[in-house]
């Protein structure tokens, strides 16, 4: 299984079947939380539907289209962070994340996100990278603005959430912004 250090207390490792029973918990215990900015939360049922998703990330990855890691702080699973999908043609991709609520406002995702930035722009060498994130989610947004993601533009509608359509907030960064700021 491959890991990522990203520091001493935080890692990122490839998607793997073996580590459903403890996502499968993390979902589960977070589940109230999630649910309020995620609309897959309540397809996830059990262990096999986390097995499921796991086949899916590892597909994703053999494929060059991306992966999906399980974050990893202080030796527990507490979230997940990928990249939905690359176009290599546009040399862009979107990242996504949860984060357990009990592990919130320590900093973990965006430390995560940083480092996955450092991969995108210098070892995949992409060009643009994009965080779609529900308007009201303050929490969620906090994260690209500290990274330094330029806000453009609202997708109105973008999601069903709770029987109502919600719109995101899209967050835009460029490979040039990057090595500027960075």
């Amino acid at each position: 299984m491959f890991e990522y250090k990203v520091n001493k207390d935080i890692s990122l490792r490839l998607s793997n079947v073996q580590d459903s029973e403890e996502v499968f918990r993390v979902i589960d215990d977070s589940r109230e939380h999630l649910r309020k900015w995620l609309s897959w939360v309540d397809l996830v049922k059990s262990v096999k539907d986390c097995k499921y998703s796991a086949y899916k990330a590892m597909h994703q990855y053999a494929s060059n289209n991306g992966f999906q890691c399980n974050v990893i702080y202080k030796g527990k699973i507490v979230g997940k962070l990928g990249l939905h999908g690359i176009e290599w043609s546009e040399k862009s991709t979107s990242i996504g994340y949860w984060l357990a609520e009990e592990y919130q406002g320590r900093g973990i995702m965006t430390t995560c996100c940083k480092s996955l930035l450092d991969i995108i722009f210098n070892r995949l060498k992409l060009n643009v990278v994009y965080i779609y994130v529900a308007e009201e989610n303050k929490k969620s947004r906090a994260i690209p603005e500290r990274l330094h993601f330029q806000q453009k533009g609202i997708n109105k509608n973008a999601q069903m959430l709770s029987g109502q359509f919600i719109d995101h907030i899209r967050y835009v960064m460029t490979r040039q912004r990057y090595f500027q700021q960075f």
